[in-house]
Parts: structure tokens; C-alpha cells; sequence
């Protein structure tokens, strides 16, 4: 069938008989209420059935040439869904059970007919017809809605019988539909329906793979009808996988946070940078006007030195809070440039960083291919977050080993990438060592300013919340995989221009 779910008000009837008169005389009894179609051998018939998917009602008789009323029938109901009624010219009950058998008709008329019977016949089986026809619009839009959502959507009774599912899990059993670590969720919240009417919670989930993601499960009862008790209605519940969404809005609130730290950072910081230069001039002065014996001099010189090298060190944290501040402030020139260059012509400065380290640190660089498009970002910070994460990789060897930056075209999608940029692909720059690795504890904080996993006086804090500040600001994202004892890769994404 064409329109397999149009309705038709009217009834639209095909008449199939082999005698003239008989087509003229049901024709005439039924134009003023229905719209007629007429055949005079069933294989002009079944070409009309074919063309007319409006047909709701097939009039057939029993005795035709080459093929009989219910053969007729038969063939009629694999290409038709109209409801059919066989004419006979006599009491032939073997007919009408055979039809029935094979036709699948709704009723039989003898010859002659009375009127008023057959038009009730006919309008009786066009309204199941139409029964039949909407019921099957509520299947297909059901069943498309539910094969399409993406989510997943279990309808389930008072007992926690399974009714309908897009999960395709087997189990007449609601929870044999989620997975173990769901189905205490969804007992608990199907008690919460029985009480409130609805229930939902976000949850995060741990996959197998180590993967986390984020459930959000909304749950609510079927008050049909209106007067059932919340405990015998009905219930669904719909699962949805929102850790983009999460994700999305965790990156927007860190972002604000480090923006807004990042203010307040680099004014303290200025205010602090001119406390320690006024200081810095009156210790210098102070040398000069050292008094006493020679000991006493060396003791107020010693002092006077220790004085300044912490004046030096206050002015070193100094210029990392604006570097920080100004990060978070989407510092820097953005621009375009070619990703596999940047990094050759900066390989010996990453280099330099493991000179001399005892035990003794190799450093590879795995360059991506030249058909890399050109990366998005301001070059110039990006090679401080590098080195960055390269002295830290370092400094997570203490007993020696290899740290390797890559550089590759992965399909991830940047949320925030510009139009300009492709959207389901980015550059993944991976800082990869063979160090002690981290806590899941440790990964929930190493982002926070100030936090660190250093020896006191060997780390500001700074380090790695200034790049992660750099990389939201220019569009980009962090992520780490770390597991004790398996090392470390810390993987900046930035987006990539469209080629």
C-alpha cells in the first residue's frame, strides 16, 4: 500500500463481480453514501486494490471465472487491508468457510440482498476499517518514536512487568532493561513514584572501561484512568546519557571560576609585585650600610641574602599569578599555524628541560603528518603549556624514563569549537610519561589553583589550572588519563581549521 495510514470518512468500496447487473444494482444502492469501484474479473481487481489504497471495503462474488470469491479474497488481503464481503447466489457454506479461511471476510450476503442490510454491513466494516487503520498510526508512531529517542524509554505495570521497551534487552522483568549498577536506581525511585507521582535523579555512572558517564533518570505514573491509585498505575521511566550535557556545563563553571580567580590573581598580584620591588630597593640599600666587625657584617650580609632570594622568589610567583590571570583571560594573539612546524622548531627547548636530569630522562617527539589542518590557537601560550607539562612529566620520573609528545587528528567534537573549525575532529597533543600515575582522588583536583602534589617550596599550584584556563579560553579541552604505577597523558584538544 501507498498511504498505508491515511483515513478515509467515507467509505470507499470495490465491487467485483462478473455480472454487469449485479455491479450496476450494488452500484446504484451504494454512490449517494460511499464512492464505488467496480471490477468484472478479479485481476482488474487486485490492479485497483494496488492503485487505491482507500479502499476500506471489497464486495466480492463467489462464483467467477478463473478464480473464485475467496481465492479472489485471499490474494487480495497480502496487498490490501480493506475488510471484505463475500456475495453468494445460494446457501454454498462451503464457500463461506473456505472465504473465511482464506479471506479473511467480515460477513457473506446471499442474492438477492436486502438494502438496508448491506449498507449496514458496509458501513459497519468501513468503521472497523477505520479502527484498524488509526490503531495502526499509534503503532507506527510509537514504535518510530521509541526506535528513534535517543534514550532509553521502558514502560512497565504496578507489578514491574515490563510492557514496552526500546532497550531490546529480553526479561519480562523491568530491571532485566539496566544494566546492575542501575537497577537499585530504579527500584528505589519506583517506590518514590508510588508516594510523589514522579521521581528523577542524576547519577554518575563508572562503565567497565573506566569511563565515567552521567545518568539523568526521569520517572513518572501513568494516571490513566485519572482515579487509579498511584501504586496500581502504570510507570516510565526514561534514561538519559547527559554527559556531554554535564560535561559541557562543568567546563562553563570551572571556566567562569578560573576567569573570575583569574582577576582577582592578577591584581593581587601587581599590588604584591610593587610591595616586593619597594622592598627589593630597600634591602639593596641596605647593603650598602652594613655595620660592625667584620663578623657582624657577614652575619647581616648572610640575612640581607636570604632576604633577597626570597624577594626573587616572591617575584617569580608573582609573574606566574599574571601569567594565570591573564590566561584565564584569553591572553595572547589567536591564530592559525601549522602544527607539525610549531613543534619542530621548539623540539630542543622541550629538550632542554630533561638536561642533566639524574637518572637520566628520554624525551620523543612523534610529529603528525603534514595533512594535519593548521591548529587554532595562540602559539606562544601553547608552548608555555607544553613545557609546562613537560617539566612536570619530569618531575613525575623521579627514578628515570621516557616522556613522548604526539601530536594527532582524533574525531572528537569541541562544544564551544567556532564555525570556522571543524566540528567533529580535533588535535590531540599528548604529554605521555612513565611516572607513578594518579588517584581518581588526586584527577578530581590537580585543575583547582593552588593545588599540588608537590614537595612544599618545589610548586606553585599554578601550573596546571593556568593551562587548563588557556585551553577553555581558545575553545579547547583537558584530558587526563592516569591510572598509580601506569604513568600519565595529559591530552590538550584544540580545534582545527576547515580545510
Amino acid at each position: 500500500m501507498n498511504e498505508p495510514y491515511s483515513i478515509e470518512a467515507q467509505p470507499c468500496v470495490l465491487l467485483v463481480d462478473d455480472e454487469e447487473e449485479i455491479l450496476v444494482a450494488l452500484g446504484d444502492l451504494l454512490e449517494e453514501s460511499c464512492t464505488v469501484l467496480t471490477a468484472a474479473e478479479p485481476g482488474r481487481a487486485l490492479a485497483l486494490l494496488a492503485a487505491h489504497p482507500e479502499i476500506s471495503v471489497i464486495i466480492s462474488d463467489q462464483r467467477m471465472p478463473g478464480m473464485t470469491g475467496d481465492q479472489f479474497l485471499s490474494r487480495a488481503s497480502a496487498c490490501s487491508d480493506a475488510r471484505a464481503i463475500l456475495l453468494t447466489g445460494y446457501a454454498d457454506l462451503d464457500a463461506v468457510v473456505a472465504a473465511l479461511n482464506h479471506g479473511r471476510i467480515v460477513a457473506y450476503v446471499h442474492k438477492p440482498w436486502e438494502a438496508d442490510h448491506v449498507l449496514s454491513l458496509v458501513h459497519e466494516a468501513h468503521r472497523t476499517w477505520q479502527a484498524q487503520r488509526a490503531l495502526k498510526v499509534e503503532q507506527a508512531l510509537l514504535h518510530g518514536l521509541m526506535e528513534s529517542l535517543p534514550f532509553g524509554l521502558v514502560f512497565s505495570d504496578a507489578q514491574g512487568r515490563c510492557i514496552r521497551s526500546n532497550r531490546h534487552h529480553q526479561g519480562t522483568c523491568e530491571s532485566d532493561h539496566y544494566t546492575a549498577i542501575l537497577q537499585p536506581v530504579i527500584a528505589r525511585l519506583r517506590e518514590k513514584v508510588w508516594e510523589d507521582g514522579q521521581a528523577e535523579e542524576l547519577l554518575e555512572v563508572v562503565a567497565e572501561d573506566g569511563q565515567r558517564r552521567w545518568h539523568e533518570i526521569v520517572r513518572l505514573a501513568l494516571k490513566w484512568p485519572e482515579d487509579v491509585p498511584l501504586k496500581e498505575a502504570w510507570q516510565v521511566s526514561m534514561d538519559r546519557d547527559v554527559t556531554q550535557r554535564v560535561m559541557v556545563e562543568d567546563r562553563l563553571n570551572r571556566g567562569e571560576r578560573l576567569e573570575a580567580l583569574g582577576r582577582l590573581a592578577g591584581g593581587v598580584a601587581h599590588d604584591f609585585n610593587n610591595l616586593l620591588t619597594i622592598l627589593g630597593n630597600c634591602l639593596e640599600a641596605l647593603s650598602g650600610q652594613l655595620q660592625g666587625d667584620e663578623a657582624a657584617r657577614a652575619t647581616q650580609k648572610k640575612w640581607l641574602v636570604r632576604a633577597l632570594e626570597t624577594v626573587e622568589r616572591g617575584e617569580g610567583l608573582t609573574r606566574r599569578l599574571l601569567q594565570f590571570g591573564r590566561a584565564g583571560r584569553n591572553g595572547g594573539t589567536v591564530r592559525p599555524f601549522d602544527i607539525a612546524a610549531f613543534l619542530e622548531e621548539r623540539a630542543s627547548l622541550f629538550r632542554h628541560g630533561f638536561y642533566g636530569a639524574v637518572p637520566a630522562i628520554r624525551f620523543v617527539l612523534d610529529l603528525p603528518e603534514r595533512t594535519v589542518p593548521p591548529v587554532l590557537t595562540c602559539p606562544e601560550q601553547l608552548e608555555m603549556a607544553l613545557l609546562n607539562l613537560c617539566v612536570n612529566a619530569r618531575d613525575a620520573m623521579p627514578d628515570g624514563g621516557t616522556v613522548t609528545l604526539s601530536a594527532s587528528r582524533i574525531r572528537h567534537v569541541l562544544p564551544a569549537a567556532p564555525s570556522s573549525c571543524e566540528q567533529d575532529h580535533a588535535l590531540a597533543l599528548d604529554v605521555r610519561d612513565e611516572g607513578e600515575g594518579m588517584s581518581e582522588e588526586v584527577q578530581r583536583h590537580i585543575f583547582e589553583p593552588f593545588f599540588t602534589t608537590k614537595q612544599a617550596g618545589k610548586g606553585t599550584g599554578l601550573g596546571l589550572a593556568g593551562i587548563y584556563s588557556f585551553v577553555l579560553a581558545h575553545h579547547g579541552d583537558v584530558v587526563v588519563q592516569s591510572r598509580p604505577g601506569e604513568g600519565t597523558v595529559m591530552r590538550l584538544l584544540l580545534p582545527l581549521l576547515k580545510q
